[in-house]
């Protein structure tokens, strides 16, 4: 494919066949994979006491109230 305008002239560049023995075979070993180390990412989770038990108090209020209603 060309493209020519005023001032811009592109020439396509030569494409060279796929060579699919050359893609399959490896010269050399794979390097190892970088592995995170498991310890950076274990969180420390604690269930936050005060909004769990505002949150019950409201399910058990509505609990009540649509069993009432």
């Amino acid at each position: 494919m060309k493209a020519k305008l005023a001032l811009y002239n592109e020439v396509e560049p030569q494409i060279e066949p796929i060579d699919e023995h050359k893609l399959a075979v490896a010269d050399t070993k794979p390097a190892p994979a970088d592995v995170p180390k498991q310890g950076l990412y274990i969180v420390d989770y604690k269930t936050l006491m005060k909004p769990t038990l505002i949150a019950l108090l409201i399910f058990v209020v509505w609990a009540i109230a649509t069993w009432l209603l």
